[in-house]
This record gives C-alpha cells, structure tokens and sequence, in this order.
C-alpha cells in the first residue's frame, strides 16, 4: 500500500494547494492580493513547513499538517524568485544550551481578539517547532539580493551579488541558490541586468556562518522566542483595545448625541448642575429618562464591568506576562552581546541590547500604570452610574431600592470630581482614560506622578537615583501604552538589524562565469533549473543543471562545484545533448523537465519530435561526472566546445501522454509528472519488484482519470492552469 504522501501545487493565480498522492485536498492557501502570483516553493529540510515566495516580495511559512499560516516577512519589497532552504550537517542542539539560560514556562498563547465574549478565546500557539540543526532559508531577490533566515524567521546573512562581483554591470534575479552542508560555500545562478540571453553562475563563500555556527543557532533560538512574544504582546493589544472599545461605545454615542442636539449645552456642565443643585433641565430630562432609560443604563453598565474585567485579564495574564518573559530573553541577548569574542563579528552590539532591554522595563512601568487607571476607571464608573440610575428612577417616580437611596458627600465630590476632570477630553465624551493609553498618540491626561507606579518605587528607594542612566527603565510620563510598544519593537528590530550586514560583509567570491542561452533576454524565466547537495564523507560537491534554452531544449549544461578541501574550488562543467544518447529509440528528442533523484541518478523528461509521445530518462550521475572538464579560468565566459554522451541507465516511454513536467522523492521513492495540458497527473512508485510493475501501473492510471476529474470540479474547467508548478515532499 502506498504510504500517505503529499505534494503541493501552486497555479498562476497565487493560489497553493497541499495534496496527498491519492489527490484528496489537505489544505489550501488562498492568494495573498489580485496579481500576486507564487514565484518560488521549497520544503524545509523536515518537510514539516512549508515556505512560499510571492511576487510581492512576501515570503509566507505554512505549517505542512494544519496549514495555518506560521510566519510571513517581506526582506526588502523586492519579487522573490528563488528559494532554498538546507540544514547544516552538525547538530548544535546541546552545544548551544552551555550559553543559553533555561527556557521560562510555555508562552502565553494568542489572543483570538475577534471573539471576546465572557472572556478571551485562546488560540494554540503556532511557533515553529525547535530544530536540533541549524537550517537555513535561503531568499533570491529580482534585484539580485540574497537574504540567509536561520530557521526560516532569522536574518542573519545579506549578499549583494553585485558588490561582490566588482563588474560595472548590474546583476539581476536570482534563478537559484544550492548552499552545501555546512553553508560556507553558494553556489548561485542569476540573471545578468543587459538585455542579453546571458546567466552568471558563481559561487560565494561564507565563511563566517561556518565559523559562528553555534552563535548563529543560540541567536536563531533567542530571535524565535522575542518573536514569538512580540506577536503575543500585539494580539493582546489588538485585543485590549477592541475590550475598550466595546465597554463604553453605546454610551459615550447616546452623550455625544445630546452634546450635538443644538450646540448650546455640555452634558457635563448640565449633569454638574443636577448634581449640584438637585434640578434638571428639560432637555437633560428627556435624554436621561427616555434616551438613557434605567433599564439601558444598567444594562450598559453590566457590560462596562464585563469588558473591564476582560481588560485586566488581558493586562495581567497575557500582556505581563508576554512582556516579562520576553525582558528574560533580552537579558540573555545582553549577555551574549558582552561576549565581544564570540558575538561582535556578527554584528551584536551591547549598547544596542540594552537600549531593547530598557525600552522592555519601560513598557512594563507603562503596563502597570495602565493597571492603577482601570482600577481608577472601575471606581469612578460604579459611582457614577450608582448615582445616574438613582437620577433616573427619581425623575420616573419609581422606587429607589433601600441600598441605593443614600449616599455620602464624599460620593458627591467623587461623582463632582469625575465630571470636573474625566468627563470630557478636548470637548469630546470620554468617560475613562483608558482610551489614551491604547492610541499611538501622546497622552492627553497624564497621571500624577503619586500614582505612578515607577515614580513610587524612586520615591520610596532614593538610593536609585544613583544608579547610572544606562542601567535604569526610562518610561515617559507622556508616552501612552502603544507609543512604548511602538518603541519597544523598533530597539528590539535595532538589536538584530546589523547582522545579515555583518555576516555578508566577510563573504567573497571566488568564481564567476557567465553563460550565454539560446533564448530572449525576457524568456530567461522559462529555462529549467535543478540543483543538488552532496555530502557524502569522501565526496562533497554542488551540482546545478540548466537547459540550454527555454524548454523544450535541446540539451542541458551540468556543473559541479566542488566543496571539500582537496579541490577547494574546483569546477568542472559540460553541455550534454540528447542526440549523442545511443541508449534511446532513433529521434529527435527536446528536454521538458529535468531533477535531480538522488546523489546518484538525475531524471529527464523528454518529448518527441511530434510530441506525441513522451519519455521519462533516468541517467547515471556518476557517468555524467566522469564527462566533465575542469574551467581553467576563474572568471570569464563560458565555452563548451564538445557535447558529451549520454548513457541512459533506464527510460520508459508513454505513448500518447504529453509529459511537461516532473516532481520526484527518493526519500519516498515516487515520481508525480504532469501532462503538458496540466490537467492530469501521473504518479510512480520508482522503486518496485519487477513483478509489481505492471500493476503498479494500472492503478496509477485509475488514479490519473481521478486526478483530472478533481482537478476540473476544484478549479473549474474555465480557469488556465498553465503555470502550475509541483513538487513532491522530500
């Protein structure tokens, strides 16, 4: 029985879906914005997420079992056209733990702020999982910028490739990256900026991220948790400001109305007069007793004490608690940063670190101040609306229940005082002052310093004062909550920004060489391109296969790129033509697709002359290998001046079956191609006993008729699926 296996697909549309191999839909990703299309898909090394570049610039992480959205980034606005993403060969797991402190209790889970009822509804946390290698996401930009993620969510690594190339011409997108095991060395191939049919194809050392391995890994770690908490502490906000929202909404409106009526009167200076006096006007009346109503008023208020008591839940069990977790992980970042030996190369300042750390302890002054408000807020509420619903039952003649009908003068100068201060806000209703706290706008009631919860502590321990500035919170009286936030993300993005920098500033380029194609300039995007990493112990290569044109063509270029010491360096490359490939039926024969298998086969599909028939090739790496001539020059263009042969260890052909595209797993040992309408999908097991074949076969051909039926009740038979890209889990 064949094992549950899973392809994805992307169209033209922007669109990805996840399949397994019998075709039932596992999830689907709608488009990210009318003209955005997917440009680039690849696997995490786990196959547990799944990364999709854009157009736009996006890079979307998914999580390949739920298919919720993990992660989404946009390193510089610029198309992404190329993605890689690799483990190291070491583990680094344990290695790092010797520098980083424990991990705290389990982060407080994300508010689902658009269902807050009784209370908040939690969603589950949807953080990566945490690696024992290092891997990294490579990102090829149209601009020929080359962005290294650690984890997929790090930067750590910035490549200009025109800077490094020293040529007065531009260097444009960038069509594939294949790092080797321990990422000191890319090979890259990209696009030339001259209107010509022309690639470069070059390879970057990156020393650095071989050498800081285990730093990078600690810092990838560390940059995962703030992450993670940053998202928590904006959730919460987003939440905390809609439980604001939906607590005095109904009955600042119905104020904001009287004060509108004729322009004339203020709400607050009539409520003072009744307040004062004991007397009503007519109008005041009229709003109280049939606008407000008793019953709207003490329903309003339930409501008010609701969304309070959901403000301080959000406050204390996920915004404290967020924000003292993520002020244990800037810690650390400080401590790191002091190591200068180990962490100044990449770029990790202190001053920097402390700025984050700081503006994390003002945040939390800020959140405690916002605490002491509330609870002010609930005080001055419960006695104003004591005291408006006793007005109301007064002036309906209804009876006044017996615990309601006295009240104090201390009452009286409470309610007073409210009026006075709260009541309004630069002509407008404002029954609390929460509100402010909320807007990224300066405050425009600020707490008395007595209140302040940071100023108390200076206060009561004077001897803090004589601590030097640097090493002390610095919350800003007039800052609301949001302004500190505001602050903290920008000193916490300051911590990290100067790495990629760092690490791409010690990168060089040791070989470069440019390709001329049989090809347009703009139809450069249509050449088929495979790369493999081999890291065996004796034989440590990057191989790169390209058409020679846009398919279907008539040959493909191979290169190698050797890794280990002995041939540091050392390139060899030949042009391989399919007709010098005596294993195969007399023809002409034009290349369709082409992947890598394994570190030992590379598959092809091919068409024929009439393209009528299709032939799927299996070819022998290690006799292609042994074809392949050194490149004397370090730089310079590229000459094949021989073709070499071809010896095909395997073909099978299918008669009447336009094959246009291929995906492959030798992990899973199966082969997914496409036919060239893109409306059916063949699926192979590449490893079965000779008698199974014949069976295999049939049923793969029952499951094709099903594939295109699903396809044509999915996707409608109107929609074109002619840029439809696929690829099977590896």
């Amino acid at each position: 029985m064949r094992p549950s296996l899973m392809t994805k697909i992307d169209n033209r549309h922007g669109e990805v879906f996840l399949r397994r191999l019998s075709w039932s839909k596992v999830w689907k990703l709608p488009k990210t914005g009318d003209g955005v299309k997917v440009t680039a898909i690849v696997w995490r090394p786990d196959s547990v997420v799944l990364a999709v570049g854009y157009s736009s610039g996006d890079v979307t992480l998914v999580d390949v079992e739920s298919g919720d959205i993990v992660h989404t980034f946009n390193p510089c606005g610029e198309p992404v056209t190329a993605l890689s993403w690799e483990n190291s060969i070491a583990s680094l797991n344990e290695e790092a733990e010797n520098f980083l402190l424990p991990e705290l209790l389990p982060q407080p889970s994300k508010v689902n702020s658009s269902k807050l009822d009784a209370g908040p509804i939690l969603e589950g946390d949807k953080g990566l999982k945490n690696e024992e290698l290092l891997s990294l996401l490579w990102i090829g930009l149209k601009n020929g910028l080359v962005y290294g993620y650690a984890f997929g969510l790090f930067p750590c690594c910035l490549l200009k490739l025109s800077e490094l190339s020293g040529m007065n011409e531009t260097i444009g997108a960038v069509r594939s990256i294949c790092p080797n095991g321990d990422h000191s060395q890319l090979c890259i191939l990209a696009d030339l900026r001259a209107g010509r049919s022309e690639v470069l194809l070059m390879t970057v050392d990156t020393p650095l991220i071989t050498y800081c391995l285990k730093e990078l890994y600690g810092l990838g770690v560390l940059y995962r948790q703030i992450t993670g908490l940053m998202d928590c502490l904006i959730s919460a906000q987003k939440a905390l400001q809609e439980a604001w929202e939906d607590a005095l909404v109904d009955l600042e409106s119905k104020m904001v109305r009287y004060d509108n009526n004729d322009g004339q009167s203020s709400l607050s200076v009539d409520l003072m007069e009744l307040l004062m006096f004991g007397h009503a006007g007519i109008k005041l009346e009229k709003f109280l007793v049939t606008d407000l109503t008793d019953k709207g008023l003490k329903r309003i208020g339930q409501a008010v004490e609701l969304s309070y008591s959901n403000m301080q839940k959000l406050l204390i069990k996920h915004i404290v608690c967020a924000n003292y977790q993520l002020s244990h992980y800037l810690t650390q970042l400080c401590g790191l940063a002091k190591q200068e030996d180990r962490f100044s190369c990449l770029g990790l300042q202190v001053n920097l670190c402390l700025s984050a750390c700081r503006a994390a302890g003002s945040f939390t002054a800020k959140t405690a101040e916002l605490q002491q408000v509330i609870d002010g807020s609930i005080k001055y509420l419960k006695t104003f609306f004591r005291w408006l619903y006793v007005t109301i039952l007064r002036l309906s003649d209804e009876p006044i229940p017996p615990e309601l009908a006295t009240s104090t003068q201390q009452d009286v100068r409470f309610i007073a005082n409210f009026l006075a201060k709260d009541f309004e806000t630069d002509g407008q209703v404002r029954l609390d002052r929460i509100g402010q706290y909320l807007r990224n706008e300066p405050l425009t009631s600020i707490a008395s310093s007595k209140t302040r919860p940071w100023d108390m502590l200076a206060e009561a321990c004077p001897t803090i004062t004589n601590f030097p500035d640097s090493d002390l919170f610095q919350p800003r009286a007039e800052r609301s909550l949001a302004q500190e936030f505001t602050h903290l993300e920008q000193q916490v993005k300051a911590s990290f920004e100067a790495i990629p920098s760092a690490v791409g500033q010690t990168a060089s380029l040791p070989f470069m060489t440019n390709l001329t194609l049989d090809c347009p300039s703009d139809g450069l995007d249509k050449i088929k391109i495979t790369s493999r990493s081999i890291n065996q112990p004796k034989d440590r290569c990057n191989l790169i296969g390209l058409t020679n044109s846009a398919t279907p063509s008539s040959g493909f270029y191979l290169f190698e790129f050797a890794s280990e010491k002995e041939r540091k360096n050392l390139t060899r490359a030949a042009f391989f033509s399919f007709r010098r490939c005596d294993n195969l039926p007399p023809g002409e024969y034009k290349l369709s697709d082409m992947q890598f298998y394994n570190d030992e086969i590379m598959s092809i599909l091919l068409l024929t002359e009439q393209n009528t028939n299709s032939i799927f090739l299996q070819l022998s790496l290690a006799l292609l290998r042994e074809q392949l001539a050194p490149i004397m020059s370090r730089r310079g263009p590229f000459n094949s001046s021989f073709q070499s042969d071809l010896f095909a260890s395997s073909f099978r052909v299918f008669n009447d079956f336009q094959a246009t595209a291929l995906g492959l797993s030798s992990s899973r040992k199966v082969a997914a191609i496409f036919s060239a309408a893109k409306r059916k999908v063949r699926i192979f097991d590449m490893e079965v006993e000779e008698e199974e074949d014949v069976e295999d076969e049939d049923q793969d051909i029952e499951d094709v008729s099903d594939l295109s039926q699903e396809i044509s009740k999915d996707r409608g038979n109107q929609k074109d699926l002619s840029d439809v890209d696929m690829a099977v889990s590896p």
